[in-house]
This record gives structure tokens, C-alpha cells and sequence, in this order.
């Protein structure tokens, strides 16, 4: 795993995805907003998970 898609591409702190180990991650049952995703650059995007607090707050923010 490149060290970059260890880190959430918006706040710049650890992602904690462990989609390549042997567990299922978060990331896979937790839907990340449309919306949220259109603010990464488009290099970024299904290439590194935004972090849970990053989507957690998102969507306190928008409700």
C-alpha cells in the first residue's frame, strides 16, 4: 500500500483503512457522501479513503 492512500486526502490525518488486510475495513460498509467525494482531485478519487471523521462531520454538518 503506498503511504499516500494511508492518509485522508482532506484533513491529512490517518485514513485507518485496512482494506488490504485480512479483515473487512470500515471503509467498505460506511457510505462516503457524492458530494464529499466531488471535493477531492480527480487523481485522488478510488484511489485513498477519506477518513471517518472526515465523513462523520460532513454529514453532521449537512443534516
Amino acid at each position: 500500500m503506498n503511504p499516500n492512500e494511508l492518509t485522508c486526502p482532506l484533513c491529512k490525518s490517518s485514513n485507518q483503512c485496512g482494506v488490504n488486510n485480512n479483515e473487512d475495513c470500515w471503509c467498505v460498509s460506511k457510505t462516503v457522501p457524492k458530494d464529499l467525494v466531488k471535493q477531492l482531485p480527480p487523481e485522488q478519487v478510488n484511489k485513498t479513503c477519506i477518513c471517518a471523521n472526515c465523513i462523520d462531520e460532513y454529514n453532521r454538518l449537512t443534516r
